[in-house]
C-alpha cells in the first residue's frame, strides 16, 4: 500500500487477503467506533478411513458394510491421529459403515493414551456420509467391473459423470453415482453447517473444528462441494488414500446461503500448501 492509501484502499488490501486480514479488519474497523460481530471460523477435516480387507483384495465396497479395516488400516488411523494434535475438535460427524467407525475408534484409541485429549466425547452418524452408492457393482472385484462394463469403468477412472453408469438390478434403474454421490455431499454439507450454527457456544470461543471421519470417493465430493467444483473434478485434485485427510477452511457459519470454502490443503500424510477457492 502507498503512504497515501484511502480508508477504502487500506480496507479493500486488508479484506483481499484471508483470514488474518479479516481480524486486523475487526481493529480498524473498532477504532472507527464501529461495533461488529466477531466471525466465528469454522475447520473441517474430512478423513477417509484405514485401509480394509476389500480395499487390499481390490474389491469394489462402495456403500455396502461387509468390510472390515486390516492390521495395516488400524495402524494407519492411528498414524494419522498426530494430523490433529495440535488441533481442539469440537464436533465429529462419521458415515454410519463400520470402516469409519472402526477408524474413529482407533482415532479415540491414540486420544485417550495421548498428554492433551483433543476429540470430544460424543460422534455424531450421518447416513448420507456413507461412500458412494455403486448397486451392482458393490462386491465384485475391479478386474471383473473393468471386463464387463468397460466404458462406465473407465469413465469412473477418468471422472466423467455423465457416462459413469451403474444399474440397480433390484429397481431395474440405472444410476448416475458420481451426479448422486456430489448431489449428498452438498447436502450433507448443509446438514453439518446447520448443526453447528445451532451447536452452543461461550462467547470467547472464535474458532469451531469439525473431525468427519467418511470415505475416499465421498471425500473428494465433500471437497468438491465446499470449493464450488462440480462433479468434473472428480480424481482432478488428487485422490484420498487410506487415512488421507483433507483441511478446509470456511471463514463463518453464514448458512443461509451455504458459502463456499475459503480454501483448503491436504493435512495428511503429507500437508500441502493452502489452495485459495477456485472454480471448474
Amino acid at each position: 500500500l502507498k503512504s497515501n492509501a484511502s480508508f477504502h484502499d487500506v480496507v479493500t488490501y486488508i479484506i483481499s487477503d484471508g483470514r488474518l486480514r479479516i481480524m486486523l479488519l475487526f481493529q480498524l474497523l473498532f477504532l472507527f467506533g464501529v461495533i461488529v460481530q466477531p466471525i466465528m471460523c469454522f475447520t473441517v477435516y474430512v478423513m477417509r478411513h484405514g485401509q480394509t480387507d476389500a480395499n487390499a483384495n481390490e474389491i469394489e465396497q462402495g456403500s455396502a458394510d461387509f468390510s472390515r479395516l486390516t492390521d495395516l488400516g488400524k495402524e494407519q488411523a492411528s498414524n494419522a491421529y498426530q494430523a490433529l494434535v495440535d488441533t481442539r475438535v469440537t464436533s465429529i460427524y462419521t458415515s454410519p459403515l463400520t470402516r469409519a467407525r472402526q477408524t474413529l475408534e482407533q482415532l479415540r484409541q491414540a486420544d485417550a493414551s495421548s498428554t492433551q485429549t483433543v476429540l470430544p466425547p460424543s460422534d455424531l452418524i450421518l447416513n448420507d456420509l456413507r461412500e458412494i452408492d455403486q448397486y451392482d457393482w458393490q462386491g465384485q472385484s475391479y478386474s471383473e467391473l473393468k471386463r464387463q462394463f468397460p466404458e462406465s469403468w473407465r469413465a469412473w477412472e477418468k471422472g466423467i459423470p455423465d457416462e459413469m453408469k451403474v444399474l440397480e438390478t433390484a429397481t431395474d434403474i440405472v444410476h448416475y453415482p458420481l451426479l448422486e454421490m456430489w448431489e449428498r455431499a452438498d447436502r450433507v454439507w448443509n446438514e453439518i453447517l446447520d448443526l453447528e450454527k445451532k451447536q452452543p457456544h461461550d462467547d470467547n470461543e472464535k474458532d469451531r473444528s469439525v473431525l468427519i471421519v467418511a470415505h475416499g470417493n465421498l471425500g473428494q465430493a465433500l471437497l468438491g462441494s465446499a470449493m464450488g467444483w462440480d462433479a468434473n473434478s472428480f480424481n482432478e485434485k488428487g485422490v484420498f488414500g487410506n487415512c488421507g485427510m483433507a483441511k478446509i477452511e470456511f471463514l463463518d457459519l453464514d448458512t443461509s446461503p451455504r458459502k463456499v470454502a475459503n480454501r483448503w490443503r491436504w493435512q495428511w500424510p503429507v500437508p500441502s500448501a493452502w489452495s485459495p477457492t477456485t472454480t471448474t
